[in-house]
């Protein structure tokens, strides 16, 4: 019905869409008439004396989709990997090395962890000991063995597996510049130390680990990755004590400093 309405409207009137001859009694220069195919397209081809004729086509009722250029997807960041680290690492890039380890934490904790975003401490024990161990040997490989979860689990036995003692240690909280002796958090991430420096506290990355609490560091600081090392260490610290003629029940100067006594700890940074 559409295509006859067009025809009997189009044809028979003969409207010109050019005319030149400037006269409505002469036969018009150019007419717009209507052919139609097997397709649902209706076609309209404009025919002169002088020229070639145009077709323009409209098409109608059609149910195929109009193609859309997809937009361009956001930078996705890359998938985290051993060589993805280790890369990052050598060129200096601890902040983003940072970023990766924690990828790599989550991802290799399993799929309830993959899907959830984080690690919870329980999940440490499905991380194999040989990936801890690469992690921790590239952290260590490109900071002179400053840095690493090795190094931090030695600086935390030192430390009487206190971890407000721990975190002062590797400089995860800072002194306040107060009469009596304070210390506070370090606001994430501006007031941590990205770079490799004299002053650089010994221990101070990888922060992945503290991000989700004291479990989630101490069942790393205690994976089977680091048992034997520890153990190592352990026995040639405590045959240095004994060299020394110091008796291994010795408390004295253990005793939390009175700054510490009343200390609340805050671990959600």
């Amino acid at each position: 019905m559409a295509n006859a309405s067009l025809q009997s409207f189009l044809l028979p009137q003969h409207h010109s869409f050019v005319n030149t001859g400037g006269s409505h009694d002469s036969s018009p220069s150019a007419l717009l008439k209507l052919s139609t195919n097997n397709s649902s397209s209706i076609s309209f081809r404009l025919y002169s004396n002088t020229s070639p004729s145009v077709t323009t086509t409209s098409t109608t009722n059609s149910s195929a989709p109009t193609p859309v250029t997809p937009a361009a997807a956001a930078d996705s960041p890359p998938t985290p990997s051993i060589d993805l680290l280790g890369r990052q690492l050598a060129a200096g890039d601890y902040r983003q090395a940072d970023e990766t380890t924690r990828a790599l934490l989550i991802e290799l904790a399993g799929e309830s962890a993959r899907r959830r975003g984080y690690v919870f401490f329980s999940e440490v024990q499905f991380i194999s000991v040989e990936d801890l161990r690469a992690i921790d040997k590239l952290w260590k490989e490109h900071s002179n063995g400053k840095f690493g979860y090795s190094v931090q689990r030695r600086l935390w036995e030192k430390s009487r597996c206190d971890f407000t003692r721990f975190f002062i240690k590797v400089g995860w909280m800072k002194k306040l510049d107060t009469e009596i002796e304070q210390y506070n958090y370090r606001a994430f991430p501006d007031e941590f130390i990205w770079e490799m420096k004299d002053d650089t506290p010994e221990g101070h990355l990888p922060l992945t680990n503290a991000l989700r609490g004291t479990q989630l560091l101490g069942n790393i600081f205690t994976h089977p990755a680091f048992v034997e090392e520890s153990q190592e260490n352990q026995a040639a610290a405590e045959e240095s004590v004994t060299a020394a003629g110091q008796s291994k029940d010795d408390n004295k100067g253990r005793e939390r400093p009175n700054f510490m006594k009343d200390f609340k700890p805050n671990y959600s940074f």
